[in-house]
């Protein structure tokens, strides 16, 4: 690996991509964020491509923007995405071991991380992921790492991770479009945010990632130390945006620049003798109102996508989240948006996310919520700790080569 190597973390959130450029210093073992930036999109919807050249246009804009500001020349992308499309399910192998030593190898690993996912996928899906929760030898759970151990049967619970081959081909062609390639498969945003925001300590506690986009909400579960249950739901912060266009008959910038600035969640959070002059939808007429007002929007959106939410967990096999919760995207910037998750989650602990590897050199700008799915996207291929991303049909490569590899790096 070249002592500095650049990254380039895009991550295709709901309506708006974002682009963070990074160096990987090898000797430092550090990556630096140098630059990034981010452009609204018409052309997505919940996360896939509705129209490629408007997608493939603002791709364009976010990267170049992020280049002048990196002083940096984009490197192949590492592309994050995100959206209804994608699914997850928990997967199990098993392999015998006939050999006379029965020693565990890195290639008795792999193959048994490839049993697990010997089922029959609907017709139009991919798996994009395949990560390792826990193995067992001869039915003896929790072992971290099988290999040189000796024994008869290895199993393996995985965490996979499914998406629609249409919708996944039309942003690697609007990523193509726009002149650039993936330096390899499409990432799931919300697994690289977790291994950055995520520590291991409330991995085992067992928290819930939730990272609220203008469109989309992925939900992550953590349990036991990894990841096992994902769920995108389709309600965002824009949700809330629209309410108060609509209620005050303003535009949609208005009402989004209205939410960031004098939106909060508690009616004790207002500034009551704050007045604001906004302007209508016809663009000369304009009309003063309070704070109030916005939060008689705000509230019922938000209520509505933390019982969602709610339900969602419920609903999995991981109800019970001693962990709390870990609140990302620019969704959770909302004044007292961690104390709101804590009520109507039912949760006793609540924070915005935040990185927790000493490997991240960052500027506080790009730590900002909006910023950190692209730059967990850079920091991914290092802090990842498992090997087992797939490759799509007619993206090349190898999908044991891929585990081979990685697991060395593991073990």
């Amino acid at each position: 690996m070249a002592k500095s190597e650049i990254l380039t973390g895009l991550d295709i959130g709901s309506g708006k991509v974002t682009c963070v450029i990074a160096a990987r210093d090898e000797e430092a073992n550090k990556v630096r964020v140098l630059g990034g930036a981010s452009a609204d999109c018409k052309g997505l919807k919940t996360g896939m491509a509705i129209n490629i050249e408007e997608t493939a246009r603002s791709i364009g804009v976010a990267v170049e923007a992020a280049e002048k500001r990196s002083g940096q020349v984009a490197s192949d992308v590492l592309l994050g995405i995100r959206g209804p499309h994608l699914y997850s399910l928990e997967g199990h192998g098993r392999i015998n071991i006939a050999r006379t030593d029965q020693e565990i190898t890195a290639e008795d690993v792999s193959n048994v991380i490839e049993n697990g996912k010997a089922f029959s996928l609907d017709h139009g899906m991919e798996i994009l992921h395949v990560v390792p929760q826990k193995f067992s030898l001869d039915r003896l759970q929790g072992v971290p790492n099988p290999i040189g151990m000796q024994g008869d049967l290895l199993e393996v619970r995985t965490h996979m991770v499914l998406g629609s081959t249409p919708v996944i081909s039309n942003l690697m062609k609007a990523l193509s479009t726009a002149g650039f390639k993936a330096a390899e498969n499409p990432i799931y945003t919300l697994l690289a945010l977790g291994e950055l925001v995520v520590s291991e300590e409330e991995k085992a506690l067992g928290p819930l990632l939730m990272d609220i986009g203008g469109q989309t909400t992925p939900l992550g579960i953590y349990f036991e130390g990894s990841l096992h249950f994902s769920k995108e739901l389709t309600i965002g912060g824009d949700s809330i945006s629209k309410d108060i266009a609509h209620g005050l008959g303003t535009t949609a910038g208005w009402a989004r620049e209205l939410k960031e600035k004098y939106g909060v969640c508690y009616t004790s959070l207002l500034d009551k003798e704050k007045r604001i002059t906004i302007m209508k939808a016809d663009r000369r007429t304009k009309a003063e109102i309070g704070t109030k007002d916005l939060l008689t929007f705000i509230q019922p959106r938000l209520e509505e996508i933390f019982e969602m939410a709610f339900e969602a967990v419920q609903k999995s096999p991981y109800p019970d989240l001693s962990g709390g919760v870990i609140l990302s995207g620019g969704g959770a910037l909302l004044k007292g948006m961690p104390e709101a998750a804590a009520e109507l989650l039912e949760l006793q602990q609540s924070h915005l996310a935040y990185p927790v590897h000493d490997m991240l050199d960052c500027p506080p700008e790009y730590l900002a919520q909006p910023y950190l799915g692209a730059v967990a996207l850079t920091c991914y291929p290092y802090l990842r700790p498992w090997s087992t991303d797939l490759p799509g049909p007619g993206r090349g490569g190898s999908f044991l080569k891929n585990i081979w590899r990685q697991l060395a790096d593991l073990f």
